[in-house]
């Protein structure tokens, strides 16, 4: 390899941004239903690309609260969850539709969540 190759092939390597992953810890429903703040069973209405609170790209998803477990049920009935833009992120994907338990904790001043929460809360639902 010559001097320029190698000076390019270095310089790839450093702007070269992190990969973006997602791990989840071993599933535990009852530790993630402890751990959040809010928790309710419910159905997604839409989500949509947006800004969360903090100015960062998020998904911006409404949910309709059918029952709360824990937290206060807002008076519209309706829950606006905010989470990363992408399932790679940990992200959720609820474009299609979603019926199920969703748990969430505040963070600048919004409620938050991650596939990793939503996947244990309702892991009942994957197991056969």
């Amino acid at each position: 390899m010559d001097r320029r190759t190698s000076t390019l092939a270095v310089a790839l390597l450093l702007a070269a941004t992190p990969a973006l992953a997602c791990s989840c810890g071993p599933p535990n429903p009852k530790r993630t239903a402890a751990r959040v703040e809010v928790l309710f069973e419910g159905r997604v209405i839409e989500q949509r690309s947006g800004i969360d609170l903090a100015g960062k790209p998020a998904a911006v998803i409404r949910v309709r609260v059918d029952r709360m477990v824990r937290g206060h049920r807002p008076d519209s009935g309706v829950v606006t969850l905010f989470s990363a833009p992408h399932p790679a992120m940990c992200g959720v994907d609820y474009r299609g539709g979603f019926a199920g338990r969703f748990g969430a904790t505040m963070h600048t001043g919004g409620l938050y969540t991650t596939s990793c929460t939503q996947f244990e809360l309702n892991l009942d639902r994957y197991r056969r």
